[in-house]
């Protein structure tokens, strides 16, 4: 079995709004460079570690999301120090923290074929 190319496509996607995101952020309110690096690479994270998603004969290997779950949750951690730490505007942290759920959401529905 494989997995279904769209719906790791689907979660990439939201991946690269969040890079989108943090550019347009960076831009707007000059988010501090430590945050942007740390940021940046977290999400840069997620995408490679999502090509190491596999399927298995029931499915898709959970083992073979839990690292791509886990740098959401380290991503997500990061933005509320980050919050708190460089006193990012609202709208970022709301907009970047809806976006990781988004991806968080997505890699629940990624299928085998």
């Amino acid at each position: 079995m494989e997995v279904k190319p769209e719906t790791v496509r689907n979660a990439e996607n939201v991946v690269r709004d969040v890079k989108n995101w943090l550019a347009v952020f960076k831009t707007e309110y000059d988010i501090a460079d430590e945050a942007m690096k740390i940021l940046t690479e977290k999400i840069d994270e997620i995408g490679s570690k999502m090509a190491g998603i596999v399927c298995a004969t029931e499915g898709v290997k959970e083992d073979s999301v839990k690292p791509v779950s886990d740098t959401v949750a380290s991503a997500r951690q990061w933005l509320a120090v980050f919050k708190t730490e460089y006193n990012l505007a609202d709208e970022t942290i709301k907009i970047l923290d809806e976006k990781l759920e988004q991806i968080g959401e997505k890699l629940a529905l990624i299928e085998c074929k």
